[in-house]
């Protein structure tokens, strides 16, 4: 895994038009966490696009009526002059802890999640039907143009659930709470997003077991490692009949 202190990445993808497929290259949105130290204490971690990182603390900590010197130390940490205690209770910054590089991030994932073993196989057809489905679902969205929806779909493009929200990854919670109280098997399902395709996520995806993350927008570049190394297809700008494979491109037939 190579860290980057750019904004985006070339990799190679798949491309689906039609009943045409060919290997090509894209860019992609670089996602990489950026570690919070208060006097050398780890206080919080952030996922974030490289490239002005001190204003994006220095806003952080004002909306938490906080306020710091603070200095780079490297591409994936920032130093606060701030006492540690400071953050104790702020759940907001204490979040997406996901450690200091993406190799933390996924040796995390690994200590609690398997690698998805589905023989799942999914036709272009069925996913090019996706992106309308869930848009029919979105009755929130029909009237106020300002949610974020998450669907799960069957093999056969059945949709199952479809839950909306402010926040991608509230939408996301809801529908993998939903499966979870249905009891249902997630190695025979298929997650689809409204929005971009990021690490929390697909992290989200692995912890319940689907084998197929698709999108109508990109992916970023965490997000296709983690999909790569727990075996989900990674699909994006899933638009009718075209489509870009990130990961696992055998997933899609």
């Amino acid at each position: 895994m190579r860290r980057s202190d750019q904004p985006t990445r070339e990799l190679a993808i798949e491309r689906l038009d039609g009943e045409h497929r060919a290997d090509d290259r894209d860019r992609v949105v670089v996602e990489n966490p950026l570690e919070l130290r208060a006097r050398g204490t780890p206080v919080a971690t952030i996922m974030r696009t490289p490239g002005a990182d001190l204003e994006l603390v220095r806003g952080l900590l004002h909306a938490e009526g906080l306020a710091a010197r603070a200095h780079q130390v490297d591409a994936d940490a920032i130093e606060l002059d701030l006492d540690p205690a400071a953050f104790a209770g702020r759940g907001l910054l204490a979040s997406a802890a996901c450690g200091v590089c993406g190799r933390v991030a996924i040796a995390d994932l690994e200590r609690r999640a398997r690698e998805v073993r589905s023989d799942v196989v999914l036709p272009r057809q069925v996913l090019a039907r996706m992106p309308a489905a869930l848009r029919s679902a979105q009755s929130v969205f029909a009237a106020t143009g300002g949610l974020h929806a998450a669907g799960l779909f069957t093999t056969d493009g059945v949709l199952v659930a479809a839950r909306e929200d402010v926040g991608r990854h509230n939408a996301v919670d809801k529908v993998v709470g939903w499966a979870l109280d249905a009891g249902l098997d997630p190695a025979r399902h298929v997650l689809f997003l409204s929005g971009r395709a990021g690490y929390e996520l697909v992290q989200k995806a692995v912890m319940l077991g689907v084998p197929v993350v698709a999108s109508v927008s990109a992916p970023s570049s965490l997000a296709i490692e983690l999909a790569e190394r727990f075996g989900l297809a990674l699909v994006g700008f899933v638009r009718e009949n075209r489509a870009n494979i990130y990961a696992h491109g055998w997933r899609i037939a």
